[in-house]
């Protein structure tokens, strides 16, 4: 079973108007279609952005598309215009032509602007009917017909459609927004802004399928133009789409947590996590909730139950995804719609997922952003992190989205670290090519940042902080870390709650059951022995691995394949028993031969428990068959 109310979009005309096509109705707006190069699907807003008085009775449409352009020349000429549509081309995937059957001109300069005849006779090539100008324009000789509005009343930039009811006065005007769809099942639902209350509102808009299928088809997600963010041209991550991890609370959205249990045991939220709330006021636009496995717990993909697992588009399409931020992952590599999409990382759950579909990603030092209003897993441990294709959008990202970390070291730097550690136990790959791409990194590394690799077994250099030598205990201290944290804050109320309101005991993921029955065992005080032996651990590696360095903040960085070693490893449990594949190492402790876990295996586990940043960063693609 899926998290979703399942409305279905039939793909049936119920009318057409102009170059687009009414499909259907949805509690969110009107769902249209276009064609353009190819069939596209629209979702027109069912909330009026903003209403334009006097505006003469002889113009009677229903829904009508258009355009809005802000010029900052006095004088409007056709060559202008056609720059400016052209820019939009390029610029935007929601606009298209389809969209200049109203056109809406807004002078953003002093003075009185003009439009030139040769513009307007432009305009009437291109099929405009009525052309709105803002009322800081003067008189012309115009061939289509004019009329002014008030400036305050302008839409934004871009495409946008006008609706008249009939015997209505004014024009209102909505938000338009392109429909993609979510092929590899990565997000739970759309969303687009409540204008009028305030937060969002979920679209759940599928798509028709005329074949039974078994599982909910998949959801359309709205998008809005990118040319809005010409009106916000001083935010630095103006017109950027991204989704979010369900573990985040955004206002008028509910939480799952990818637990059907928790859904139904939850209000929707009223307010936005705070870490999601900068990012609007960055100038991001959220499109939509991505999937996560049950409670952000390290989960293997056949053992996803509530919610199903999404879709990695690399390779064969059959591979791993890695948890529990696949959902944000798979998004990101998969679409290229989206800017970035946010998740979590407690123990790898961010940059495990971005080394399997070959995106950046992301944990950041503990503390580096206020958690509150995101579900916990462990206090300790959790961080608020994020995915991106480009390098230069995941840093512009970054150094916004953390700009107020309170654990910032913002001391300047006049080099970079002198050591990289190069793990042995990593390194050769079993893929050769893997392994080519590794030196050529290493090499690219030592040349533009004068830094020297040096061969280490980096198991044995940090065994001596483990309790007793041993890394079972230590990943045993880790794992109560979350498991108690989890089932304290989480599992327990929500079970209690289900409890009352339903008679009985709810039904968890196979991860979270074996989590919460561990965690019913262990005391505050087994939680406060973890928490010292995690603190201790952490000025161990500091002061003996990562030493402070006054020149480069740490003496040395390290570097280890996050990933398989450029080996396939399946999303289908028994296909990593294949000759040539691999089962992917997540939270659970692997057995080595002789019984043990390796801390080779889980290196991850450093960076979480000693509250250090770690990135994962793509370096190219290999054959694996």
């Amino acid at each position: 079973m899926d998290l979703k109310i399942l409305l279905l979009l039939f793909l049936c005309p119920v009318f057409a108007l102009s170059s687009f096509t009414i499909l259907a109705t949805n509690p969110a707006g009107t769902i249209i279609s276009s064609f353009h190069r190819q069939a596209i699907q629209y979702l027109v807003d069912k909330q009026a952005l903003s209403s334009i008085d006097k505006i003469p009775k002889h113009l009677d449409f229903q829904l009508a598309p258009a355009t809005a352009i802000w010029v900052t020349e006095k004088t409007i000429s056709k060559e202008y215009l056609q720059s400016q549509l052209d820019l939009f081309g390029r610029l935007d995937d929601v606009w298209n032509e389809n969209f200049l059957e109203n056109l809406f001109l807004s002078y953003e300069g002093s003075g009185q602007a003009t439009i030139e005849p040769q513009a307007y006779e432009f305009l009437k090539l291109l099929g405009v009917a009525r052309v709105f100008v803002t009322d800081n324009f003067g008189p012309a000789q115009y061939s289509v017909p004019t009329f002014r509005i008030p400036a305050a009343h302008r839409p934004p930039p871009g495409p946008s459609f006008i609706s008249r009811q009939k015997g209505q006065q004014g024009v209102e005007i909505h938000h338009v927004y392109r429909l993609y769809l979510d092929e590899y099942d990565t997000f739970l639902f759309g969303s687009i802004p409540d204008i009028i209350k305030g937060g969002w509102i979920p679209t759940n808009i599928t798509e028709f399928s005329s074949i039974p299928i078994n599982d909910p088809p998949p959801q359309l997600i709205p998008v809005p133009s990118r040319l809005h963010m010409l009106s916000t041209p001083n935010l630095p991550l103006s017109g950027s789409r991204f989704g979010v991890k369900d573990v985040y609370n955004t206002r008028g959205l509910p939480t799952a947590a990818g637990s059907l249990a928790y859904l139904q045991t939850h209000e929707i939220p009223t307010e936005t996590a705070p870490s999601i709330e900068k990012l609007l006021q960055l100038g991001a636009v959220m499109v939509g909730k991505t999937r996560t496995s049950q409670f952000a717990h390290g989960a293997n993909p056949w053992e996803f139950v509530d919610v199903s697992y999404s879709w990695n588009p690399r390779g064969d399409g059959h591979l791993t995804a890695s948890a529990s931020s696949s959902g944000s992952a798979c998004a990101i590599a998969a679409y290229d719609w989206l800017e970035f999409t946010v998740g979590s990382d407690t123990r790898g759950s961010v940059r495990k997922p971005a080394a399997l579909v070959g995106a950046y990603g992301i944990r950041p030092s503990l503390g580096s952003m206020d958690l509150t209003g995101v579900l916990p897993l462990s206090e300790e441990m959790d961080t608020a992190g994020f995915f991106a294709r480009h390098p230069n959008i995941f840093h512009e990202v970054a150094s916004k989205w953390y700009s107020d970390s309170s654990v910032a070291n913002r001391k300047p730097r006049s080099r970079f670290p002198l050591k990289l550690f190069y793990p042995t136990e990593h390194f050769p790959m079993r893929n050769r090519g893997a392994q080519e791409l590794a030196d050529d990194f290493v090499d690219a590394l030592q040349q533009h940042l004068s830094i020297t690799p040096v061969n280490v077994d980096f198991s044995k250099m940090i065994t001596p902080f483990f309790p007793n030598g041993s890394f079972p205990a230590f990943q045993l201290y880790s794992n109560q870390l979350a498991e108690y944290r989890s089932w304290k804050d989480v599992g327990r109320p929500t079970a209690d709650q289900f409890v009352a309101q339903f008679g009985r005991q709810p039904t968890f993921d196979p991860i979270p059951e074996k989590m919460f029955t561990r965690a019913q065992s262990l005391t505050e005080a087994d939680f406060l022995a973890a928490v010292g032996l995690k603190r201790r651990f952490r000025d161990s590696i500091l002061e003996n691995i990562f030493k402070h360095d006054e020149e480069s903040c740490s003496d040395s960085l390290f570097i280890y394949d996050a990933a398989t070693g450029g080996v396939p490893s399946y999303r289908v449990e028994e296909f990593n028993h294949l000759e040539g594949a691999t089962p992917f190492f997540l939270t659970a402790a692997a057995a080595s031969p002789d019984g043990q876990a390796k801390a080779s295996d889980f290196f991850n586990f450093l960076a979480s428990m000693a509250e250090l940043p770690e990135v994962t960063i793509p370096i190219g693609q290999v054959q694996y068959f």
